[in-house]
């Protein structure tokens, strides 16, 4: 299958990795070229816009960061809905909201093609292996048509409603991982006020009925000083913003999200943007960012 791939940062350089190990033939775009480097030399090839590489292919994917990026990369002389052939297949596995995917899947369906939004879960790990977990929304035909570009990147797929459905279950998902990362950072911070470390913390809790592999994932990470990024507070700061903003829409209160992105904006103008979501423990306690 001829698929594009829009967007290769810590997750989408290793789903295009995957499509490519997989046999598919992969374009690729991306604000940095030199990101593409490593793809390229196994085999990728390259487009000069995103309308060029929707030209050029069955599926176009994108995999960007926020609303605004997505509508670069889709609107425009160069975007790449300029460039979509009738009948061609869109797939967004960005997380960017309800709003932003069903114009996007508005977009589409003028122009003739089908849309299907993708947002997943499962880290950079997830992404290499190939395990990541894929929330969809769209239509059954849409979810059918793309099973070989899911089946290539994710373990599981989900088609969980219409077009914003997905969306608005991954914000919901990304809202609660936020809460277990405070969790974590406060009970470690008033555990080691006590004088327990955080390992000493953990195997009570995996001793308990309360038990997640989240903990270890996160935990281990925290007890080591370990703050690479998997999923990066600027990512989730946008996230938890996206949440608020459907529960204005909705009616429904997030006092505990509100006060919880606070912290990630502190953990921000810290400097701390681009590290890993554990690191907002040291807005916490900073103690927890001392190894």
């Amino acid at each position: 299958m001829r698929i594009g791939f829009i967007g290769l940062g810590i997750m989408g350089s290793r789903m295009a990795g995957n499509l490519l190990a997989k046999g598919h033939t992969l374009t690729l775009w991306n604000r940095t070229a030199a990101r593409a480097a490593e793809l390229r030399a196994a085999g990728a090839l390259w487009a000069e816009t995103p309308r060029a590489l929707a030209s050029q292919v069955d599926v176009v994917c994108t995999c960007v960061a926020d609303p605004g990026a997505l509508t670069a990369v889709a609107e425009g002389d160069d975007g790449f809905l300029a460039g979509l052939s009738r009948d061609g297949l869109v797939i967004d596995f960005s997380t960017v909201g309800p709003v932003a995917t069903r114009h996007l899947d508005q977009l589409c369906q003028a122009r003739g093609a089908r849309f299907l939004e993708a947002p997943v879960t499962g880290s950079k790990n997830g992404a290499a292996a190939a395990t990541l977990l894929i929330m969809c929304g769209g239509t059954a035909e849409a979810f059918a048509a793309a099973q070989p570009i899911l089946g290539a990147v994710g373990g599981k797929s989900i088609h969980v409603g219409g077009v914003g459905q997905a969306a608005h279950i991954k914000l919901v998902g990304n809202l609660i991982i936020a809460h277990m990362v405070q969790a974590l950072s406060e009970g470690a911070a008033l555990a080691g006020a006590a004088g327990l470390n955080v390992e000493t913390l953990l195997g009570v809790i995996q001793s308990s009925g309360f038990a997640s592999p989240f903990w270890d994932f996160k935990g281990k990470a925290l007890a080591a000083r370990d703050f690479s990024t998997h999923f990066s507070v600027d990512l989730m700061h946008k996230d938890l913003t996206l949440a608020l903003a459907q529960g204005a829409a909705l009616g429904v209160p997030l006092p505990g999200t509100a006060a919880i992105r606070e912290v990630y904006q502190m953990a921000r103008a810290r400097g701390q943007g681009e590290r890993d979501i554990i690191a907002t423990a040291t807005v916490i306690d900073p103690a927890l960012g001392v190894a």
